[in-house]
């Protein structure tokens, strides 16, 4: 007997990011569903199977924020399967047991390069090949590229680490921000007192000074953001991500903010006085102003 009484189409994948080419895959999960009034579900996981054996490099999304982003898109379920359990199965068990078994699916869309089961030995011949002995559909979405090249998680880290943000955004379809708890900083006495966040799962973007839109409490708030070690005033050891709140004054250690990234302004440098980084400071915060007025974005 099926969990689900009612017959589902799927797809499977990690969706680091849900970048364009993941919701162009999940749409079309939607769209079918809706169609043939059936259940649209999303298996994926919390680790990434496929970087198991090379050096990790950070996913861009924790698994929180990829569930959040997938139900935006109209998803009715979205599940995380044990890796470890299921990539032992041979991949007719997985078929039989998880996918057609528990989740009683009638359509499955995938990608084209999609792999699964034990050795990752299951791919779209072999799913093609049992569909009409298991009663199921197979749908392929074509990839989605960007300027000729296939858009991809690697591809996505790449250009957030050149700060070519706006590449990101066209990727992603949206724009690009991180989420983080507001930690203790070490209380340097500076002019302009900044909010440290601690980041966990998450590709920041390049090092340096970045405009950015701030969100609390559902209020958005103007806001410049230094990506680096603090050179001049503090000289971390490893990157930390500061974010001084334009028109700001509130106790906010231990809440999360939301920091989307608009543009970058200027390479993080070790200045020789502290008069002379108050002076530039200031300077990048007129530019955010600036650009927040230029570009009719709201914030306090």
């Amino acid at each position: 007997m099926t969990a689900f009484k009612k017959k589902s189409v799927i797809t499977i994948g990690i969706f680091d990011g849900v970048h364009a080419g993941h919701s162009k895959i999940i749409k079309e999960v939607v769209k079918i569903a809706r169609k043939e009034n059936l259940k649209s579900i999303v298996l994926t996981f919390k680790t990434i199977p496929e970087r198991k054996k090379v050096k990790f490099k950070g996913i861009i999304k924790d698994i929180k924020t990829r569930i959040k982003l997938i139900k935006q898109l109209g998803v009715n379920l979205v599940k995380i399967l044990d890796f470890k359990r299921v990539s032992n199965l041979n991949p007719e068990k997985f078929l039989t047991q998880i996918l057609i078994k528990k989740y009683n699916m009638k359509y499955i869309v995938l990608g084209k390069d999609f792999r699964f089961g034990a050795g990752a030995k299951g791919n779209i011949s072999f799913l093609k090949n049992n569909s009409k002995k298991y009663g199921f559909f197979v749908k392929i979405v074509n990839d989605v590229k960007f300027r000729g090249k296939r858009i991809s998680s690697t591809l996505i880290r790449w250009y957030l680490k050149q700060g070519k943000i706006k590449e990101v955004e066209k990727m992603l379809g949206r724009k690009y921000f991180i989420e983080g708890k507001v930690v203790h900083g070490r209380h340097i006495g500076f002019e302009f007192p900044t909010a440290n966040l601690k980041i966990e799962h998450e590709n920041i973007p390049a090092k340096g000074v970045w405009i950015v839109l701030v969100t609390y409490n559902k209020k958005n708030y103007q806001g410049v953001a230094n990506i680096g070690i603090a050179p001049t005033l503090k000289k971390e050891k490893k990157p930390l991500i500061e974010v001084y709140i334009l028109n700001f004054n509130k106790k906010i250690y231990n809440r999360i903010l939301k920091i989307t990234f608009l543009k970058k302004i200027r390479n993080e440098k070790k200045f020789k006085s502290k008069k002379e980084l108050t002076e530039c400071v200031k300077n990048d915060i007129k530019i955010t102003k600036n650009y927040f007025k230029k570009e009719g974005l709201h914030g306090y």
